[in-house]
Protein backbone atom coordinates (compact mmCIF):
# COMPACT_ATOMS: atom_id res chain seq x y z
CA UNK A 1 0.00 0.00 0.00
CA UNK A 2 1.14 3.63 -0.48
CA UNK A 3 0.32 6.53 1.81
CA UNK A 4 -2.91 7.41 0.57
CA UNK A 5 -4.04 3.89 0.26
CA UNK A 6 -3.00 3.19 3.58
CA UNK A 7 -4.95 6.38 4.73
CA UNK A 8 -7.95 4.95 3.19
CA UNK A 9 -7.80 1.96 4.67
CA UNK A 10 -7.52 3.50 8.41
CA UNK A 11 -10.28 5.70 7.68
CA UNK A 12 -12.33 2.51 6.43
CA UNK A 13 -11.75 0.77 10.30
CA UNK A 14 -12.38 3.96 11.61
CA UNK A 15 -15.78 4.01 10.16
CA UNK A 16 -16.78 0.20 10.49
CA UNK A 17 -15.49 1.09 14.43
CA UNK A 18 -18.20 3.77 14.33
CA UNK A 19 -21.21 1.77 12.26
CA UNK A 20 -20.68 4.07 9.32
CA UNK A 21 -22.15 2.55 5.90
CA UNK A 22 -19.87 4.93 3.80
CA UNK A 23 -18.19 8.45 3.81
CA UNK A 24 -18.71 11.14 0.68
CA UNK A 25 -15.82 14.00 0.22
CA UNK A 26 -15.74 17.16 -1.89
CA UNK A 27 -13.11 18.41 -3.79
CA UNK A 28 -11.54 19.72 -0.21
CA UNK A 29 -8.12 18.89 1.78
CA UNK A 30 -10.05 15.86 2.82
CA UNK A 31 -9.81 14.56 -0.42
CA UNK A 32 -5.99 15.78 -1.02
CA UNK A 33 -5.34 14.19 1.93
CA UNK A 34 -7.00 10.92 1.17
CA UNK A 35 -6.05 10.18 -2.45
CA UNK A 36 -3.58 13.01 -3.34
CA UNK A 37 -6.06 14.68 -6.06
CA UNK A 38 -8.75 16.84 -5.95
CA UNK A 39 -9.51 19.53 -8.47
CA UNK A 40 -12.21 22.30 -7.44
CA UNK A 41 -15.57 21.48 -8.91
CA UNK A 42 -17.59 24.78 -8.27
CA UNK A 43 -21.41 23.93 -9.13
CA UNK A 44 -20.56 20.91 -11.08
CA UNK A 45 -20.42 17.64 -8.52
CA UNK A 46 -17.05 16.52 -7.58
CA UNK A 47 -17.11 13.45 -4.85
CA UNK A 48 -14.90 10.72 -3.43
CA UNK A 49 -17.46 7.84 -2.00
CA UNK A 50 -15.48 5.61 0.44
CA UNK A 51 -17.38 2.88 1.35
CA UNK A 52 -16.91 0.98 5.15
CA UNK A 53 -16.14 -1.81 2.87
CA UNK A 54 -14.96 -2.42 -0.49
CA UNK A 55 -13.27 -0.10 -3.08
CA UNK A 56 -13.77 3.81 -3.40
CA UNK A 57 -15.27 5.41 -6.48
CA UNK A 58 -14.84 8.63 -7.83
CA UNK A 59 -18.30 10.61 -9.23
CA UNK A 60 -16.91 13.87 -11.01
CA UNK A 61 -17.61 15.84 -14.04
CA UNK A 62 -16.75 14.47 -17.33
CA UNK A 63 -14.44 17.72 -17.64
CA UNK A 64 -11.97 16.12 -14.65
CA UNK A 65 -11.90 12.64 -15.54
CA UNK A 66 -8.58 12.26 -17.05
CA UNK A 67 -7.10 13.77 -13.86
CA UNK A 68 -8.58 11.87 -11.63
CA UNK A 69 -7.57 9.02 -13.35
CA UNK A 70 -3.54 9.72 -12.59
CA UNK A 71 -4.89 9.99 -8.37
CA UNK A 72 -2.02 8.70 -6.65
CA UNK A 73 -4.07 7.02 -4.46
CA UNK A 74 -4.26 4.50 -7.19
CA UNK A 75 -8.29 4.67 -7.35
CA UNK A 76 -9.36 2.72 -10.30
CA UNK A 77 -13.17 3.70 -10.63
CA UNK A 78 -13.89 6.65 -12.10
CA UNK A 79 -17.28 7.38 -12.98
CA UNK A 80 -18.27 10.46 -14.89
CA UNK A 81 -21.12 12.56 -15.35
CA UNK A 82 -22.40 14.78 -18.45
CA UNK A 83 -23.78 18.06 -18.11
CA UNK A 84 -26.44 17.27 -20.34
CA UNK A 85 -27.53 14.37 -18.05
CA UNK A 86 -26.36 15.35 -15.12
CA UNK A 87 -24.75 13.74 -11.91
CA UNK A 88 -27.96 11.87 -9.93
CA UNK A 89 -28.20 8.66 -11.42
CA UNK A 90 -24.61 8.19 -11.38
CA UNK A 91 -24.34 8.15 -8.04
CA UNK A 92 -27.38 6.12 -7.48
CA UNK A 93 -26.16 3.25 -9.01
CA UNK A 94 -22.83 3.77 -7.54
CA UNK A 95 -25.01 3.12 -3.64
CA UNK A 96 -26.74 0.77 -5.68
CA UNK A 97 -24.19 -1.38 -6.60
CA UNK A 98 -21.98 -1.27 -3.41
CA UNK A 99 -24.86 -1.11 -0.86
CA UNK A 100 -24.42 1.70 0.62
CA UNK A 101 -27.14 2.99 3.44
CA UNK A 102 -27.64 3.30 6.74
CA UNK A 103 -25.23 6.01 7.98
CA UNK A 104 -23.36 7.96 5.47
CA UNK A 105 -20.96 10.90 7.34
CA UNK A 106 -20.39 13.64 4.70
CA UNK A 107 -17.32 16.41 4.01
CA UNK A 108 -18.01 19.48 6.10
CA UNK A 109 -17.58 21.55 3.18
CA UNK A 110 -19.61 19.60 0.51
CA UNK A 111 -21.54 22.26 -1.25
CA UNK A 112 -25.59 21.87 0.64
CA UNK A 113 -26.99 22.24 -3.05
CA UNK A 114 -24.97 18.75 -4.01
CA UNK A 115 -25.86 17.55 -0.33
CA UNK A 116 -29.76 17.93 -0.66
CA UNK A 117 -29.53 15.80 -3.95
CA UNK A 118 -27.85 12.77 -2.46
CA UNK A 119 -30.73 12.87 0.26
CA UNK A 120 -33.32 12.71 -2.33
CA UNK A 121 -31.02 9.90 -3.95
CA UNK A 122 -31.28 8.09 -0.81
CA UNK A 123 -33.72 9.56 1.96
CA UNK A 124 -33.87 6.52 3.81
CA UNK A 125 -30.54 6.92 5.09
CA UNK A 126 -29.07 8.82 7.71
CA UNK A 127 -26.16 11.69 7.40
CA UNK A 128 -23.79 12.92 9.57
CA UNK A 129 -20.21 15.08 9.35
CA UNK A 130 -17.40 13.72 8.69
CA UNK A 131 -15.46 16.49 10.41
CA UNK A 132 -14.36 14.41 13.87
CA UNK A 133 -14.17 11.71 11.97
CA UNK A 134 -11.11 13.36 9.57
CA UNK A 135 -9.80 14.87 12.37
CA UNK A 136 -9.16 11.48 14.32
CA UNK A 137 -6.86 10.74 11.21
CA UNK A 138 -5.22 14.28 9.78
CA UNK A 139 -4.71 15.97 13.40
CA UNK A 140 -1.94 13.43 14.11
CA UNK A 141 0.85 14.09 11.96
CA UNK A 142 3.74 12.02 10.51
CA UNK A 143 7.23 12.58 10.70
CA UNK A 144 7.19 13.44 7.09
CA UNK A 145 4.15 15.52 7.18
CA UNK A 146 6.21 17.64 10.35
CA UNK A 147 9.35 17.86 7.89
CA UNK A 148 7.10 20.10 5.56
CA UNK A 149 5.22 22.41 7.86
CA UNK A 150 9.11 22.87 9.11
CA UNK A 151 10.21 23.74 5.94
CA UNK A 152 6.81 25.93 5.43
CA UNK A 153 7.41 27.33 8.67
CA UNK A 154 11.66 28.46 7.56
CA UNK A 155 10.50 30.16 4.01
CA UNK A 156 7.78 32.41 6.35
CA UNK A 157 10.40 32.98 8.71
CA UNK A 158 13.00 34.00 6.29
CA UNK A 159 9.89 36.07 4.69
CA UNK A 160 9.47 37.72 7.73
CA UNK A 161 13.11 38.75 8.42
CA UNK A 162 13.54 39.92 5.22
CA UNK A 163 10.77 42.21 5.36
CA UNK A 164 11.64 44.01 8.59
CA UNK A 165 14.12 46.61 6.64
CA UNK A 166 11.40 47.23 4.17
CA UNK A 167 9.86 49.23 6.83
CA UNK A 168 10.01 53.33 5.94
CA UNK A 169 7.46 56.23 7.46
CA UNK A 170 4.77 56.97 5.37
CA UNK A 171 4.74 53.43 3.81
CA UNK A 172 1.50 51.99 3.26
CA UNK A 173 0.33 48.49 4.30
CA UNK A 174 -0.20 47.91 0.89
CA UNK A 175 3.06 48.56 -0.05
CA UNK A 176 4.26 46.09 2.69
CA UNK A 177 2.31 43.43 1.62
CA UNK A 178 3.51 43.97 -1.56
CA UNK A 179 7.10 43.23 -0.44
CA UNK A 180 6.11 40.07 1.45
CA UNK A 181 4.97 38.71 -1.48
CA UNK A 182 7.97 39.46 -4.06
CA UNK A 183 9.51 37.73 -0.85
CA UNK A 184 7.84 35.07 -0.99
CA UNK A 185 8.11 34.62 -4.99
CA UNK A 186 12.04 34.38 -4.57
CA UNK A 187 11.85 31.49 -2.64
CA UNK A 188 9.40 29.53 -5.00
CA UNK A 189 6.07 29.99 -3.48
CA UNK A 190 3.49 32.48 -2.86
CA UNK A 191 1.80 34.12 0.43
CA UNK A 192 -1.37 32.44 1.44
CA UNK A 193 -2.56 35.17 3.24
CA UNK A 194 -0.80 38.33 4.19
CA UNK A 195 -2.28 40.65 6.91
CA UNK A 196 0.26 43.98 7.44
CA UNK A 197 -1.38 46.03 10.10
CA UNK A 198 -0.35 49.80 10.96
CA UNK A 199 -1.34 51.66 13.92
CA UNK A 200 -5.09 51.35 15.11
CA UNK A 201 -5.45 48.76 12.71
CA UNK A 202 -3.46 46.51 14.80
CA UNK A 203 -6.66 45.88 16.78
CA UNK A 204 -8.38 44.50 14.33
CA UNK A 205 -7.01 40.69 14.30
CA UNK A 206 -8.45 40.19 10.34
CA UNK A 207 -7.89 43.64 9.45
CA UNK A 208 -8.04 44.14 5.52
CA UNK A 209 -4.97 45.39 4.56
CA UNK A 210 -5.50 48.89 2.75
CA UNK A 211 -3.43 52.12 2.37
CA UNK A 212 -3.22 53.22 5.82
CA UNK A 213 0.32 54.95 6.23
CA UNK A 214 3.36 53.92 8.74
CA UNK A 215 3.80 56.59 11.47
CA UNK A 216 6.71 56.45 14.16
CA UNK A 217 5.12 55.22 17.36
CA UNK A 218 2.73 52.61 15.34
CA UNK A 219 2.10 49.04 16.47
CA UNK A 220 3.26 46.97 13.09
CA UNK A 221 1.55 43.40 13.02
CA UNK A 222 2.31 40.91 10.30
CA UNK A 223 0.39 37.78 10.29
CA UNK A 224 1.50 35.47 7.42
CA UNK A 225 1.96 32.38 5.80
CA UNK A 226 2.78 29.97 2.62
CA UNK A 227 2.13 26.75 1.28
CA UNK A 228 5.20 24.46 0.36
CA UNK A 229 4.90 21.42 -0.80
CA UNK A 230 0.75 21.30 0.36
CA UNK A 231 1.18 22.40 4.19
CA UNK A 232 0.94 25.45 5.43
CA UNK A 233 3.02 27.83 7.86
CA UNK A 234 1.15 30.55 9.79
CA UNK A 235 2.81 33.25 12.12
CA UNK A 236 1.96 36.19 13.38
CA UNK A 237 4.70 39.24 14.66
CA UNK A 238 4.42 42.68 16.52
CA UNK A 239 6.52 45.21 16.46
CA UNK A 240 7.01 49.07 17.01
CA UNK A 241 7.97 51.16 14.51
CA UNK A 242 9.92 53.75 16.27
CA UNK A 243 9.68 54.69 20.07
CA UNK A 244 5.62 53.39 20.97
CA UNK A 245 3.85 54.21 24.00
CA UNK A 246 4.49 52.76 27.52
CA UNK A 247 1.49 50.64 27.50
CA UNK A 248 2.30 48.56 24.43
CA UNK A 249 4.90 47.72 25.59
CA UNK A 250 3.57 46.26 28.67
CA UNK A 251 0.95 44.95 26.78
CA UNK A 252 3.69 43.06 24.71
CA UNK A 253 5.73 41.60 27.48
CA UNK A 254 2.05 39.98 29.33
CA UNK A 255 1.23 38.69 25.84
CA UNK A 256 4.09 37.09 25.85
CA UNK A 257 4.48 35.39 29.17
CA UNK A 258 0.65 34.36 28.01
CA UNK A 259 2.19 32.76 24.80
CA UNK A 260 4.75 30.74 27.15
CA UNK A 261 2.21 29.69 29.65
CA UNK A 262 0.37 27.90 26.72
CA UNK A 263 4.09 26.93 25.33
CA UNK A 264 4.26 25.38 28.65
CA UNK A 265 0.97 24.02 29.18
CA UNK A 266 1.58 21.56 26.14
CA UNK A 267 2.33 17.79 26.70
CA UNK A 268 0.48 14.52 25.45
CA UNK A 269 -2.82 13.81 26.98
CA UNK A 270 -2.89 17.71 28.33
CA UNK A 271 -6.54 18.75 27.21
CA UNK A 272 -6.90 21.63 24.22
CA UNK A 273 -9.09 23.76 26.24
CA UNK A 274 -6.46 23.52 28.94
CA UNK A 275 -3.17 25.04 27.01
CA UNK A 276 -6.16 27.96 26.27
CA UNK A 277 -6.55 28.51 29.64
CA UNK A 278 -3.14 29.02 30.26
CA UNK A 279 -3.07 31.32 28.11
CA UNK A 280 -6.19 33.45 29.69
CA UNK A 281 -5.41 33.09 32.76
CA UNK A 282 -1.87 35.37 32.28
CA UNK A 283 -3.93 38.29 30.27
CA UNK A 284 -6.94 37.78 32.60
CA UNK A 285 -4.49 38.23 36.06
CA UNK A 286 -3.49 41.84 34.12
CA UNK A 287 -6.77 42.95 33.66
CA UNK A 288 -7.06 42.56 30.09
CA UNK A 289 -9.31 39.35 29.76
CA UNK A 290 -11.80 41.08 27.68
CA UNK A 291 -9.21 42.38 25.24
CA UNK A 292 -8.78 38.37 24.08
CA UNK A 293 -11.28 37.72 22.04
CA UNK A 294 -10.63 34.91 20.11
CA UNK A 295 -9.18 31.42 20.63
CA UNK A 296 -5.41 30.48 21.72
CA UNK A 297 -4.67 28.67 18.60
CA UNK A 298 -5.83 26.47 15.26
CA UNK A 299 -4.69 23.12 13.77
CA UNK A 300 -2.50 23.27 10.99
CA UNK A 301 -1.99 20.96 7.82
CA UNK A 302 -3.21 20.50 4.91
CA UNK A 303 -5.39 23.39 5.50
CA UNK A 304 -4.51 26.34 7.49
CA UNK A 305 -6.71 25.81 9.84
CA UNK A 306 -8.25 22.57 11.03
CA UNK A 307 -8.22 20.33 14.20
CA UNK A 308 -7.37 20.69 17.00
CA UNK A 309 -9.22 24.07 18.17
CA UNK A 310 -6.95 25.38 21.29
CA UNK A 311 -10.63 27.03 23.10
CA UNK A 312 -12.44 26.75 25.84
CA UNK A 313 -14.75 23.77 25.45
CA UNK A 314 -12.66 21.68 23.85
CA UNK A 315 -11.44 18.65 26.08
CA UNK A 316 -9.59 16.71 23.34
CA UNK A 317 -6.45 15.59 24.55
CA UNK A 318 -3.10 15.89 22.81
CA UNK A 319 -1.16 13.83 21.18
CA UNK A 320 2.28 13.10 20.28
CA UNK A 321 2.60 15.08 16.31
CA UNK A 322 -0.06 17.02 16.50
CA UNK A 323 0.69 20.75 15.44
CA UNK A 324 -1.29 24.11 16.45
CA UNK A 325 -0.56 27.86 16.51
CA UNK A 326 -0.08 29.55 20.38
CA UNK A 327 -1.39 32.79 19.29
CA UNK A 328 -2.73 35.00 22.74
CA UNK A 329 -3.70 38.60 21.84
CA UNK A 330 -4.53 41.92 23.27
CA UNK A 331 -6.79 44.39 21.20
CA UNK A 332 -7.38 47.71 22.16
CA UNK A 333 -9.73 49.50 19.79
CA UNK A 334 -8.44 52.46 17.89
CA UNK A 335 -5.32 52.38 19.46
CA UNK A 336 -3.28 49.32 18.80
CA UNK A 337 -2.99 45.29 19.28
CA UNK A 338 -0.30 43.10 20.14
CA UNK A 339 -0.68 39.32 18.88
CA UNK A 340 2.13 36.46 18.78
CA UNK A 341 1.63 33.48 17.30
CA UNK A 342 4.11 30.93 16.42
CA UNK A 343 3.47 26.76 14.94
CA UNK A 344 4.36 24.41 17.85
CA UNK A 345 4.13 20.86 17.17
CA UNK A 346 3.40 18.12 20.94
CA UNK A 347 6.09 15.83 21.74
CA UNK A 348 6.68 13.52 24.43
CA UNK A 349 8.48 16.43 26.63
CA UNK A 350 6.07 19.29 25.35
CA UNK A 351 6.00 21.63 23.23
CA UNK A 352 8.30 22.61 20.07
CA UNK A 353 8.47 25.47 17.75
CA UNK A 354 8.38 24.68 14.20
CA UNK A 355 9.23 28.62 14.10
CA UNK A 356 11.67 30.72 15.51
CA UNK A 357 11.14 31.35 19.02
CA UNK A 358 9.13 34.91 19.14
CA UNK A 359 10.95 37.61 20.97
CA UNK A 360 10.57 38.28 24.15
CA UNK A 361 10.56 42.24 24.34
CA UNK A 362 8.40 44.58 21.82
CA UNK A 363 10.84 44.62 18.99
CA UNK A 364 11.63 48.65 18.07
CA UNK A 365 12.50 49.20 14.46
CA UNK A 366 12.92 52.27 12.53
Amino acid sequence: MNLYQQRIARLQQAMREVGLSAAVFAPTDNMRYLTGWAEPGHERLIALFVPAQGDPAFVLTSLNVEQARHNPAGIADVRAWYDATGWQETVRQLLAERGIEGVIAVDDEMQSVHLLGLQQISPQARYTAAGDLMASLRQVKTEEELDTLARSAAVTDAVYAECLPLLREGMTERELQEGVALAYKKRGTAPAFAIVCFGPNSALPHHHTGDARLKRGDIVILDIGCVVDGYYSDITRTLAFGEPEAEATRVYEIVYQAHRAAFDAVRPGQTCEAVDRAARAVIEAAGYGPQFIHRTGHGIGLSGHEPPSIVEGNATPLQKTMCFSVEPGIYLPGRFGIRIENIVTVTEAGARYLNADPPATLPVVG
